[in-house]
């Protein structure tokens, strides 16, 4: 009999509770991925807005259709996360986090550009998957996790299981990226660093970088940005490319984006044009944010929070980089056409920060956008509704606005 139980304890559950890895399609356990969905494209039967890469740690690329999928591999992921706070075991826990939660913004002024979830099963393992997609988690439903959005342009995720013990370190860097955790429960018995991350302490960036080992032994390591208008302190793709002491190229959404920055072994070079197995595009129909280290001897690729744009240099946020010589590779051949410097060519796209009104009313001492419509920025309204409310612009306010505009037209969205 008790051989029995340990067996089903060892297959299947954790005897303290949900096994919490990384999942392929097939439901079977993984020690990480990326997923790179595509932006949707006109007519195109391949750039559906749905359809997406898989790419495991070999750097084997499987094109899949539907990243909503229930069955697929985010889907089986999130698993753990598909049922009633009170069902949860007390070994669980978990951080949805997300400056774009469903229904409404973070505070720009006290919350960082990050998105992601954690979830952690204290006896054994968890789950850090970090990505670019507002309202992302949707709903915690295995039919309605994908938001109605989440179609329009291209996405990253990264998703790594790690041992528990380094949830310290995680739990630390949500609150040096002054994450916006609006959905969460961690027991009382959790590191402290998670407790703290879900009560929104805040800890001041470092200046040096800790690594972090998967479950099977990858490392990786955790980038926290200063906040500066200097180029070299709040550009987190320069910040960087100084630390691995290599040039970069850079991936982030077209409408926030700064110029190239030539600096001898440390620039940081604009993507013009992605190229993968799933077709061609240009950044703004890119929301992603990665970029990939070119020095052949310095193998990383990482996953950011932040676009590059001047607007972004003074909001927090960070990256988790994988050492992986294929990822590499395979990342340097996404990169169809890139800036090359000097000269660095000026933005060619314009940033459509969609806070640049809010942080106009800024200077007005009483107003506050109530209901953010975006139709009001792209010039097919005619106004936007204002209430006073000192809370906002003092900063103590969680969430600045509300409003279904904004599931309906992400482009504008960070």
């Amino acid at each position: 009999m008790w051989r029995f139980i340990l067996t089903v304890c060892l297959l299947s559950w954790s005897c303290d509770g949900t096994t919490v890895t990384c999942k392929d399609e097939k439901d079977q356990a993984v020690d990480w991925y990326i997923l790179y969905k595509g932006p949707r494209k006109g007519t195109s039967t391949v750039l559906t807005g749905l359809s997406y890469l898989y790419i495991d740690p070999e750097a084997t690329v499987k094109k899949m259709n539907q990243i909503n999928n229930p069955r697929g591999p985010l889907a089986n992921t999130l698993k753990p996360l598909f049922r009633s706070i009170r069902s949860m075991e007390p070994s669980f826990g978990f951080i949805s986090y997300n400056d774009q939660p469903p229904g409404a913004n973070a505070n720009v002024n006290k919350f960082g550009h990050s998105k992601g979830l954690l979830m952690v099963n204290k006896v054994d393992t968890g789950v850090w998957l970090l990505h670019s997609t507002p309202q992302f988690p949707y709903r915690r439903n295995q039919n309605q996790f994908w938001p109605p959005s989440g179609g329009e342009k291209g996405q990253i995720f990264m998703c790594v299981t790690f041992n528990y013990k380094d949830f310290k370190t995680i739990g630390t860097h949500l609150q040096q990226i002054r994450a916006f955790p609006f959905e969460h429960d961690i027991p009382n018995d959790f590191h402290q660093e998670l407790k703290d991350a879900a009560e929104w302490k805040e800890i001041t960036p470092p200046t040096t970088f800790p690594t972090l080992t998967s479950k099977g032994n990858q490392a990786f390591k955790v980038f926290s940005k200063q906040v500066s208008s200097d180029l070299e302190v709040g550009d987190l793709y320069f910040t960087i490319a100084k630390e691995l002491r290599s040039d970069v190229y850079v991936q982030t959404w077209g409408c926030q984006w700064d110029e190239s920055h030539a600096e001898a072994g440390q620039s940081v070079l604009n993507i013009d044009v992605v190229k993968n197995a799933l077709g061609e595009w240009k950044p703004p129909a890119d929301h992603s944010k990665w970029c990939v280290a070119t020095d052949q001897n310095k193998h990383w690729t990482c996953v950011g929070d932040v676009n590059r744009g001047q607007s972004q240099y003074l909001r927090f946020g960070g990256a988790l980089c994988v050492n992986n010589e294929k990822i590499q590779q395979k990342f340097l051949t996404f990169a169809k056409e890139h800036d090359i410097c000097p000269p660095c060519r000026k933005r060619r796209y314009p940033e459509c920060d969609p806070h640049a009104f809010s942080r106009m009313l800024l200077l007005l001492p009483t107003l506050r956008i109530a209901d953010f419509d975006t139709d009001f920025l792209n010039g097919t309204d005619t106004g936007v509704i204002i209430d006073y409310d000192t809370d906002f612009l003092n900063g103590t306010d969680a969430v600045a606005f509300t409003d279904t505009d904004t599931q309906q037209e992400p482009s504008l969205m960070g």
